[in-house]
């Protein structure tokens, strides 16, 4: 019995080194974590898809590879209608950029003489120089930099999926060795908190890419219907800003504003662009948001705002993203364990 307890408690001691390890791999690593949580997201999106197909009779490695060529066929078929469309609009927005950054500054400017005289220059307000040298050198970096970030996320695309497939196929049995190792006392409390964990992170991140994709179509829909120039662009980057909770949907409107400022469209289309981005957020907040996410993540906004700004001081804007999911899962932990132990003593 002792030689088993010690056993046991070498092989606990060696996946909680290996767990580290991968850890430590994971944070150090180019490209690694980013990889590593798209993986997770694909294998919560999958994991359903794949259970049913296997209660079916068929063989999970068949399932899971059979989607997958799927998923990489339906894929590659949009990549090839949307890619030339979304190509042109980068290569029109690279051209005018120099277009959009005077304007900007332009505009700045203007607000700063009506800012300082409404405070009889008191306070002296000038950034506006100072920002168009900042955006020139930001932007051309960017696009300098363009062949860079095209490998990394190409990285990224080859490596998430990579990882999803393997979490398909062995998670359940990683899982299993895992739970192997908690003592009987803890057993119970290990299955049912990796049951309500499993749950709760799959319904959120299912209900989030939902309500980013509905935002983008909404917009992409009401600007492409207007004439809007980039309607694509700016759709893709508000469904992705709205993932940041608070300040992504009006950081996802800020880039259509200011193109419309920029190319003094009309008053009507000026609030009709602006109406867009609004209906697309009233239809988030009061359809999705009540019946969809509200009822997955159970925390206080103090809470919610706390753990965003320390996700952004830890990880930026990807810290922001997944802060929320994480401190789901330590509130989750929390209260569990709390639970088994009243149980356990009373």
């Amino acid at each position: 019995m002792k030689s088993l307890t010690r056993e046991r408690l070498i092989k606990s001691f060696a996946v909680v080194g290996i767990l580290m390890l991968c850890t430590v791999v994971v944070f150090k690593a180019e490209n690694i974590l980013v990889s590593f949580v798209l993986g997770f997201v694909i294998y919560y999106l999958l994991a359903p898809v794949v259970n049913a197909i296997e209660r079916t009779g068929v063989s999970r490695r068949i399932g899971v590879t059979g989607l997958f060529i799927l998923i990489t066929v339906v894929a590659g078929f949009g990549i090839y209608i949307l890619l030339p469309a979304t190509a042109g609009q980068l290569s029109a927005f690279k051209n005018e950029l120099p277009k959009f950054i005077e304007g900007t500054t332009n505009l700045l400017a203007i607000s700063e003489q009506k800012l300082n005289s409404f405070l009889f220059n008191m306070y002296k307000i000038d950034i506006s120089k100072s920002l168009g040298g900042t955006l020139i050198i930001f932007f051309k970096g960017l696009f300098d930099n363009l062949p860079n970030i095209i490998s990394s996320s190409l990285a990224v695309i080859i490596l998430a999926p990579f990882f999803a497939f393997f979490m398909l196929l062995d998670g359940q049995a990683v899982s299993k060795k895992l739970l192997a190792l908690v003592p009987n006392n803890f057993f119970e409390l290990a299955l049912n908190l990796q049951y309500r964990i499993n749950v709760q992170l799959g319904d959120f991140i299912r209900a989030r890419l939902l309500e980013a994709g509905i935002v983008g179509f909404c917009v992409w829909l009401g600007l492409a219907t207007v004439g809007f120039p980039y309607a694509v662009l700016l759709a893709v980057f508000a469904g992705l800003s709205n993932l940041i909770p608070y300040i992504g949907p009006v950081a996802g409107a800020i880039p259509a504003v200011l193109i419309a400022l920029v190319n003094s469209v009309p008053g009507l289309e000026f609030l009709i662009v602006i109406a867009i981005y609004i209906v697309a957020q009233l239809i988030d907040n009061f359809l999705i948001i009540p019946l969809v996410v509200a009822k997955i993540v159970n925390l206080h906004p103090v809470t919610v705002v706390i753990v965003i700004i320390i996700g952004a001081q830890i990880g930026g804007i990807l810290g922001m993203i997944i802060s929320i999911p994480v401190a789901c899962i330590l509130k989750l932990t929390t209260t569990t364990v709390y639970s088994h132990l009243v149980e356990f003593h009373g």
